[in-house]
């Protein structure tokens, strides 16, 4: 009976060290402090809203405000021939805007080049490069069409895809209001199954029932991507989705075509806009 209670009163000290261990405080430190220059940059053909840098440097990890807008600085646009100068909207600081009447050009290099006034991170220049690629001139249409059972719309696309590995980035606008406002919402694709072959109809994006309705005016933005957008889309949205923290990878750095420690994109890419309207729901 002496042994019975002494090996119920090992098992409770246990237990009891094991419960206090789970409650442990432990103090991460997350180098609030450290901030670096984040950029999102678009250049496109045509003067669509695809067309400016933005600026701002990293916010900490607990921080509940917007990460603060980098002003003041000059952001210049190299294509090998001429160099363009955005300047910063004066009602929206932290944006800067492609001159007036500036288009991009198909299989053309740019590269981006950024002098802030103040140093972030110990560095003031920062540059970034890409080309844009080739989109099919054969882009057809689009169709909306309800899934009963999944009470949700499909977005099908119509066109050619020309031979060769191409990257694709799919948005769409709801009466001509963005409705893929935030990046995962944004739908990417290769075309690994689909290489120089005409598209009939293949799902490129699924919206929630509510984000449309009938007789609404939908608009199809499909762009070509390099290979390194995608996958800096892709990371960006592993990232950002949810994950099971038991069963989950650590988090990454997404990767970057930008130097010197920044983060964010300089993207390149044409675009080609399909419209159609969101017909009546067929239950």
């Amino acid at each position: 009976m002496k042994y019975k209670t002494l090996y119920i009163l090992i098992i409770s000290v246990l237990s009891l060290g094991i419960l206090n261990s789970c409650t442990e405080r432990i103090d991460i430190d997350l180098e609030q402090e450290y901030s670096r220059l984040a950029v999102e940059g678009y250049v496109t053909p045509g003067g669509s809203q695809f067309q400016y840098i933005h600026l701002t440097s990293t916010a900490g990890y607990f921080s509940n405000e917007a990460p603060p807008l980098v002003s003041g600085a000059t952001v210049t646009l190299e294509d090998g021939a001429d160099i363009f100068l955005f300047d910063e909207d004066t009602d929206s600081p932290g944006y800067y805007l492609a001159p007036f009447g500036f288009e991009g050009v198909e299989e053309k290099t740019y590269r981006l080049k950024i002098d802030l006034v103040e140093e972030i991170a110990g560095k003031k220049h920062f540059e970034a490069s890409e080309t844009m690629p080739i989109l099919s001139d054969d882009i057809d249409s689009t169709r909306v069409v309800y899934i009963p059972e999944r009470g949700r719309w499909a977005i099908e696309f119509y066109g050619y895809d020309p031979p060769g590995p191409n990257f694709y980035m799919f948005n769409a606008l709801r009466n001509g209001v963005l409705i893929t406002d935030t990046i995962w919402k944004v739908s990417i694709t290769d075309d690994k199954l689909i290489d120089g072959n005409y598209i009939y109809g293949a799902y490129v994006m699924i919206l929630d029932s509510s984000e449309l309705k009938t007789g609404d005016h939908f608009t199809l933005i499909t762009s070509s991507i390099t290979e390194d957008y995608y996958n800096y889309i892709l990371e960006l949205q592993t990232e950002i989705s949810l994950n099971i923290p038991l069963f989950s990878g650590p988090p990454a750095n997404v990767s970057t075509n930008l130097n010197e420690g920044a983060v964010g994109y300089f993207a390149a890419f044409p675009s080609a806009f399909t419209e159609t309207v969101v017909p009546e729901v067929q239950e």
